[in-house]
């Protein structure tokens, strides 16, 4: 139990090789490291169309009125993206909704390929999401799961770090709950 329990960073951090896709996305929830590796994989190409879609609920901290599509869109202008290369996403209020949004506007606008940025322990969910209830690979689509620099994230020894094993907890009831739901409810009702 206890090697598997400390396996779980490996579990979780499922973040891949990245390579230039169609459009960039920053996934919402962001305290600034999403969006500084959003940008960094923006100035190293890896997006060919040059858009960068921004998710996420529009309330991030309302107590001081910073916004957080929108402080996340300021940043990216001024380190020089152009604003018209951002889109914003503001209807999805999970990471479930933000991935089935990406695909819908990936159909629409014929793009094949996508980079999530979000943190390591969060990619699992996402790729859950992308391949077992959006399906992405059924419509042709694909994506890379790009994990964001933090300090206290070591998916060796996550469990060192309290904020890690945390975000490992939160990810762990997170991930069952949709697991149950979305896999063990479908076998349910056929």
């Amino acid at each position: 139990m206890i090697i598997g329990l400390s396996s779980l960073g490996k579990v979780f951090d499922i973040s891949k090789q990245k390579y230039p896709v169609d459009i960039l996305v920053s996934l919402g929830g962001d305290n600034g490291l999403r969006i500084k590796k959003t940008l960094s994989l923006y100035d190293n190409n890896m997006s060919k169309s040059n858009k960068i879609i921004l998710t996420g609920v529009d309330n991030f901290d309302t107590n001081i009125k910073i916004y957080e599509l929108d402080w996340r869109a300021s940043y990216l202008v001024k380190k020089g993206v152009a604003k018209d290369n951002i889109i914003y996403n503001t209807q999805a209020e999970n990471t479930l909704q933000e991935v089935l949004f990406i695909k819908q506007y990936m159909l629409e606008y014929d793009l094949h390929s996508v980079i999530f940025i979000t943190d390591p322990p969060h990619t699992k969910r996402i790729g859950f999401f992308a391949s077992t209830i959006a399906k992405y690979e059924d419509n042709n689509l694909s994506y890379i799961l790009v994990a964001t620099d933090n300090s206290w994230w070591d998916k060796d020894r996550y469990y060192t770090n309290p904020e890690a094993v945390i975000y490992i907890i939160n990810e762990s009831i997170k991930y069952i709950y949709y697991y149950i739901q979305y896999m063990l409810g479908n076998l349910n009702a056929q």
